[in-house]
């Protein structure tokens, strides 16, 4: 319930600043005010603003409350990947028949870059896991996935075939749906590529243009949980963003 309450406000307060009721630079609700309107707790309303505030639609200044944003940087819009491949283009929310996934390695170990991504102090271990995606067996994206070994206690890592999807082991371990989680991701080519191991793991002679995806997932709110950086072929993946009239 508090789930439903969470993104209630959310979606109320985004509606609220699309009809004009609150208008950029203007002072919302106060986190009081939202509690007694929507009878929940102040942990609810925190997390409801914070993910507005993360989206860049309002802005929190301590002493004074909460401002609808003056310059609104999440417009609504409707963004959709697709994977390119012989017989067609695929949304990447549609599962394609000729696709899999292979372990290639998981490994435990120490990194600042990856650590400060999640959040972590420097000297504490990380699961790194690194997969291979596969379209008729031609590998097309190098992915891999950062997780703090403290949130994998007691998980048996040697068995490589049960990570092939790692989502599905997070969901069935502890109860979280990962991909609906909220997270943050950036879009990039990368060229000249820096590790050209992913040449190698991509089975690409030529040195040519990849994108470069990072995602950082959040569980709970506000709080890194999973890490990830994936390499991709250029020719496989494209991006479409379509946006309404407002």
């Amino acid at each position: 319930m508090a789930e439903l309450k969470y993104a209630i406000i959310i979606n109320d307060i985004k509606r609220l600043i699309s009809d004009g009721t609150f208008k950029p630079g203007e002072k919302i609700y106060s986190e009081d005010e939202l509690k007694k309107k929507y009878n929940v707790s102040n942990t609810t309303v925190v997390r409801a603003l914070h993910e507005l505030v993360r989206a860049g639609i309002l802005a929190r200044y301590q002493g004074k409350g909460t401002y609808v944003s003056k310059s609104i940087i999440n417009e609504e819009v409707i963004f959709n990947e697709y994977t390119t491949v012989p017989n067609g283009k695929f949304n990447r929310k549609t599962k394609i028949a000729n696709e899999h996934t292979k372990v290639v390695a998981i490994n435990e170990i120490q990194d600042a870059r990856i650590a400060k991504n999640l959040q972590i102090p420097p000297e504490n271990m990380i699961v790194h896991f690194q997969r291979i995606r596969l379209i008729d067996d031609v590998p097309w994206t190098v992915q891999n996935n950062y997780m703090a070994k403290s949130n994998l206690i007691n998980v048996d890592l040697t068995n490589f075939e049960r990570f092939n999807s790692l989502s599905e082991v997070i969901k069935e371990l502890y109860g979280i749906n990962i991909l609906h989680e909220a997270m943050k991701e950036r879009i990039q080519v990368e060229f000249p590529v820096k590790d050209k191991n992913n040449f190698k793991l991509l089975e690409i002679d030529t040195e040519l243009p990849l994108y470069h995806i990072e995602r950082i997932t959040y569980v709970p709110e506000g709080q890194p949980y999973e890490y990830i950086e994936s390499y991709l072929r250029h020719n496989f993946y494209s991006i479409e963003i379509e946006k309404k009239k407002q």
